[in-house]
């Protein structure tokens, strides 16, 4: 193994331990109120403008569950399932409860 090539392994790995070290390091404790720590994080509570974590996941869930619903919807409507045939020379009787 060439010099070179053994002193950017060593350089490598330190640089590496280097970032480690840094990354543990900047985990700051909850109790941390220092500038530098306030003004890395100004709304820690916050996911989006105006919604906490636990508000962006309800409204994920709930815009999915509509959307799964909706293409149900449209899909029956594709197929033409919303409603009877009206090649049939007699009046179907509406079972789904849906008004004609």
């Amino acid at each position: 193994m060439s010099n070179a090539f053994r002193n950017s392994l060593v350089r490598g790995g330190s640089l590496l331990a280097v970032s480690v070290l840094a990354g543990v390091a900047g985990c700051s404790s909850p109790n941390d109120v220092s500038f530098n720590s306030v003004k890395s994080d100004l709304t820690p509570e916050l996911q989006g403008m105006a919604e906490r974590p636990v508000d962006v996941d309800r409204n994920m869930a709930v815009v999915g569950n509509q959307n799964l619903r909706m293409f149900w919807g449209d899909l029956g409507r594709l197929f033409f399932f919303d409603e009877p045939s009206p090649l049939s020379p007699w009046t179907a009787i509406n079972t789904g409860g849906q008004p004609q």
